[in-house]
């Protein structure tokens, strides 16, 4: 009986590739999003050191010019965390939505594996039962010939 083959090992090579190269940019969504955070979290490290600086300053007490300049910058570090943590949340969801695409591919490779474990299965039977009959042939033609 010839060796085994998987008709559709091709697919399944394709889908493995295509799931590689999914989990390799899902790992770099990962990291940008990590990014991100480091960058929000500075922002938010920011702001919130000039609010306590503003605070001393109020209780030393100051001028309305430099109240002013101080709201100013305070409003400047606030748009900067705002805009650090929309940035954030647009990392977020393209990570989630590569997942999405890792789960999906892991789904499609699994099936297809599968597929492949039962026609390996099938084969290995129908090699174990052509076994079984070549050796019922070869018993029964000693059989026969020691008989006749």
């Amino acid at each position: 009986m010839k060796r085994f083959q998987f008709q559709l090992q091709s697919v399944l090579d394709y889908k493995q590739r295509t799931l590689d190269e999914l989990m390799v940019q899902l790992d770099r969504a990962q990291s940008r999003m990590a990014e991100q955070e480091r960058k929000r979290d500075d922002a938010r490290q920011r702001l919130t050191a000039y609010d306590a600086e503003f605070a001393e300053k109020r209780a030393e007490g100051f001028t309305n010019v430099e109240a002013l300049e101080y709201e100013a910058g305070q409003r400047v570090l606030e748009q900067r965390l705002r805009r650090e943590q929309a940035v954030l949340e647009q990392r977020r969801r393209e990570f989630e939505a590569k997942r999405e695409e890792v789960i999906e591919a892991r789904q499609e490779t699994r099936a297809i594996e599968k597929l492949k474990e039962i026609r390996r299965g099938e084969y290995d039977e129908a090699l174990r039962k052509a076994d079984e009959k070549m050796l019922d042939d070869l018993t029964a033609a000693r059989r026969a010939q020691a008989a006749g």
